[in-house]
């Protein structure tokens, strides 16, 4: 071995290595400083640190998430600035996320849309539909397209002629934050269920009309379970009210477990002809049938106001004509009301009962929750029959949905059956009508229940004859319903009535006689301020009648004691009058006082001292004070008799050449404030029509005793009690004078005649009458007595209709309207026979006249005396 070769190998190995060893060591680096990134998200996703040299930049990472809330930006010490990602990383740092929470509408809506549908059915009849949601405040709109279902939260029964619905709809539109979700809940439909009555409560019963004397008692209405809803016997009813039906009527009654029948005669006074009247009430098919409406009215007693005065009705006349028509069937399944028997006893709804056998007579027994009130038609507003009703517990109260619903069928009820120009109209039923207003109708808020009744009668059904009332009980008793005094309120044919009538009518008036006090602001304005009567020629006058008034009037042709005893129940209070030769006395007595006013004819002025003079001798004292008003210059006469005090005034018109006197039971509390009686005898002989024609034919003779021809002025006429319209008539006829009819109830005709006895008449005179669109209803009639009977002419334009009487209507919840009958004026053509059938017609939109004259020539001298040319 050469061992220099080896030693030489192994030193080149140490030398490689020792070369090795320098160059490592001469190019190692030298370490650089780094930086931790942390990242705190807050509670969102975790996001990894980042390790950054000194002066490098850290990476922005993706975005972290957190439920509820949105990612904003990465800050390092204020959350409101965003740390910059160019920022050169020179220490460790933590960067923290920020957050806005995210607000998830559609899940908050969702919750309101559960909480409403977990609330949605209250009971059978009644909905929840909030305005926000109970949980989140969204707001929430209402609609439907169901015809039994309102969005004001009701639920109506289905109607009796479908047979198909089950179910309803109501859809809410549910709105927060400016998002909206809408949704559609079914609800379950039904018809009326059989009633259940549970209990009873008794109530008083208060009499506080003096057309009736009726005896104060209680009576027992019964109820479901919590309902508010009143049923009554109809035989009780019938009992309750002993004074306003005869009790001479004798009543054959018949019953079983289901039906009870009630049967009379009822014999005519005029004609004497017999009637049988029946009447079946059937529990099991919820009917009422009655084989004649007159069963209604044929048992009731006689009112306390003569209103037959003078009218006679003749009878077997041969022109006389009647067909009866159908049976009357009340089938209350058509109306979701129900029968009920409850301790061997049929109930019915309580109104229904009300309607049927008082109401249709115009004495209305209302029911207030505390009580009954015996009231006649519909009282004046600040009566005593009004504030009787209109004071109760439940004033300023929501309307219970039970009592809602039962209304709004029993308002279909009422118009379906009693509204005799339905089938004038061409309506087959008003349910169409009223499921159209159901979200105004049916409402538990009473003021918006009766602006909607007003909307109903005053736009939609729109005649003069229907008209708005008085507001139920639930609301407060200082409001007196809806604003009905603005043209606003009414309907197109209304309206047109207004101004073809009123205003026209008082602009003629006016162009005439200037505008005195005519008003243009109301329908409800007093007559236009004109004459009485004028004279177109010496042998023609024009007589004025702007209405056709009533009072409680008896007659004599001389002095009665008697008839003011009766009066003031009272005897021998004032002297008697001596001469004069036909005597009116009026029995104006109020609730709280007896009133008896008397004028005289015959008697002259002079008689006014001696008359004075003798109840000085009768022991009167007369109490005088100065004072502007006219009614009271004279004062008034006092005596006390038999510890009650009287006043009496006395005075004479020498226009109208009356003597009055006017005693009254009270004495005035003071000589300022109003008397219980003020002389004005102009508005006495104005509130009889038969006392105005007879007064002013008088003057008239008086004036111009030639006159040959009496144009009756009716254009300002806008109706009133038929009555006084049958005793105007007999000053134009003393003949027999046919009136014909339509029975809306039974679909029958009739033609009778009428005979007025015990005034003057006038038939020796032409007659004729002067219309305008004004003349209305029972000035209307009027036109079609004469057109009927072939009275006279008729001048003018086509008279205003009106063909039906009124009829007053109480809603269960305490509303109440008035609108036009079943008893509807007709006139009738035909001769009767085969080959010419009687044909009725009825009057309901005005009568043609025979000479057409505007408006503004209507009471001009030269037209009119170129008509009257013509006449016969």
């Amino acid at each position: 071995m050469n061992l220099a070769k080896i030693g030489l190998k192994k030193l080149f190995s140490v030398y490689i290595l020792l070369l090795l060893s320098l160059v490592i060591v001469g190019c190692q680096p030298s370490v650089k400083e780094t930086f931790t990134v942390t990242f705190n998200s807050d509670g969102g996703t975790l996001v990894a640190e980042q390790t950054i040299e000194k002066g490098q930049l850290a990476v922005e990472p993706e975005d972290p998430t957190k439920e509820g809330f949105a990612f904003q930006r990465w800050y390092l010490t204020d959350e409101a600035t965003a740390f910059d990602f160019a920022t050169p990383i020179v220490e460790n740092i933590t960067l923290t996320a920020s957050w806005v929470e995210v607000i998830n509408n559609t899940a908050l809506i969702e919750a309101d849309i559960q909480n409403v549908e977990d609330n949605l059915v209250v009971s059978p009849v009644q909905l929840s539909l909030p305005t926000r949601g109970r949980v989140n405040r969204s707001t929430i709109v209402w609609s439907t397209t169901s015809k039994y279902v309102t969005t004001t939260g009701f639920l109506l029964p289905i109607n009796y002629s479908d047979s198909t619905t089950t179910q309803g709809e109501i859809t809410g539109k549910f709105t927060l934050n400016g998002e909206s979700v809408t949704r559609t809940f079914t609800v379950d439909l039904s018809r009326h269920d059989d009633v259940v009555i549970t209990n009873s409560r008794v109530v008083p019963f208060e009499n506080k009309t003096t057309e009736y004397d009726v005896a104060n008692a209680n009576v027992e209405l019964f109820f479901e379970e919590n309902g508010s809803v009143p049923y009554i016997s109809v035989l009780n009813f019938l009992e309750l009210l002993e004074g306003f039906v005869d009790p001479e009527v004798d009543f054959e009654i018949t019953e079983d477990d289901n039906t009870v029948e009630i049967a009379y005669q009822y014999i005519d006074e005029d004609t004497q002809e017999v009637y049988d009247l029946r009447l079946t009430i059937d529990a099991v098919e919820n009917e009422i049938r009655v084989n004649d409406p007159g069963f209604y009215w044929g048992y009731i007693y006689s009112t306390a106001t003569n209103y037959g005065r003078h009218i006679e009705y003749v009878q077997d006349h041969p022109d006389a004509h009647f067909d009866e028509g159908s049976d009357v069937v009340y089938d209350l399944d058509h109306f979701n009301l129900d029968m009920a028997i409850y301790g061997g006893e049929i109930l019915l709804p309580y109104y229904i009962v009300n309607q049927l056998f008082a109401g249709s007579s115009y004495y209305n027994v209302y029911y207030n929750y505390d009580k009954l009130v015996g009231i006649y038609g519909t009282p004046e507003s600040g009566t005593l029959e009004y504030r009787a009703i209109k004071t109760s517990s439940m004033n300023n109260e929501d309307i219970p949905a039970d009592l809602l619903v039962h209304t709004f069928s029993t308002l279909a009820f009422d118009l379906d059956n009693f509204y005799g120009l339905r089938e004038i109209m061409g309506v087959e039923s008003y349910y169409d009508l009223l499921y159209q207003r159901r979200h105004k109708l049916v409402t538990d808020d009473p003021e918006d229940f009766d602006n909607a009744v007003a909307n109903l009668l005053l736009q939609d059904i729109d005649e003069p004859h229907t008209s708005y009332g008085y507001p139920s009980y639930f609301n407060k008793t200082a409001w007196s319903g809806p604003a009905v005094n603005s043209l606003s309120a009414y309907g197109s044919r209304f309206t047109q009535w207004y101004y073809d009538g009123f205003i026209d009518v008082d602009d003629a008036i006016e162009a005439k006689w200037g505008r005195g006090n005519i008003s243009s602001t109301s329908w409800a304005a007093t007559s236009p301020n004109r004459p009485d009567y004028w004279f177109v020629n010496p042998t023609s006058a024009v007589v004025i009648l702007d209405g056709f008034r009533t009072s409680d009037i008896e007659e004599s042709a001389t002095f009665d004691p008697a008839l003011i005893d009766s009066i003031l129940e009272e005897t021998s209070v004032v002297p008697a009058i001596a001469g004069g030769n036909k005597y009116f006395f009026y029995n104006n007595s109020t609730a709280t006082e007896n009133i008896a006013e008397v004028l005289v004819k015959g008697l002259n002025a002079a008689y006014l001292d001696s008359y004075k003079a003798a109840l000085v001798s009768a022991g009167y004292t007369l109490v005088v004070e100065s004072t502007e008003e006219a009614s009271k210059v004279d004062g008034y006469y006092s005596k006390n008799v038999n510890g009650k005090d009287f006043m009496v005034q006395v005075g004479f018109d020498a226009d109208r050449a009356v003597f009055y006197l006017g005693v009254v039971d009270k004495l005035p509390t003071s000589y300022a404030l109003v008397w219980p009686v003020e002389k004005d005898i102009p508005a006495l002989v104005e509130a009889d029509s038969a006392v105005y024609m007879e007064i002013t034919l008088d003057r008239v003779l008086a004036d111009q005793p030639n006159v040959q021809r009496i144009l009756l002025d009716l254009t300002w006429n806008t109706g009133g009690n038929v009555g006084a319209l049958y005793r105007v008539v007999g000053f134009i006829t003393d003949q027999p004078f046919r009136v014909s009819s339509i029975d809306g109830d039974t679909g029958g005709f009739s033609s009778s005649y009428v005979q007025i006895v015990g005034v003057p008449n006038y038939s020796h005179l032409k007659w004729s009458l002067l219309t305008s669109p004004l003349t209305f209803s029972a000035a209307n009639s009027m036109a079609t007595i004469f057109k009927e009977n072939n009275l006279g002419k008729i001048i003018g334009k086509k008279s205003g209709g009106g063909a039906s009487s009124i009829t007053p209507i109480l809603l269960p919840n305490g509303t109440a309207f008035t609108m036009s009958s079943n008893n509807i004026n007709a006139y009738r053509t035909g001769t009767g026979t085969e080959e010419d059938p009687y044909v009725y017609h009825n009057n309901e939109f005005g009568i043609e006249p025979d000479f057409v004259v505007e408006m503004d020539n209507i009471f001009n001298n030269d037209t009119l005396n170129q008509i009257i040319d013509q006449l016969p």
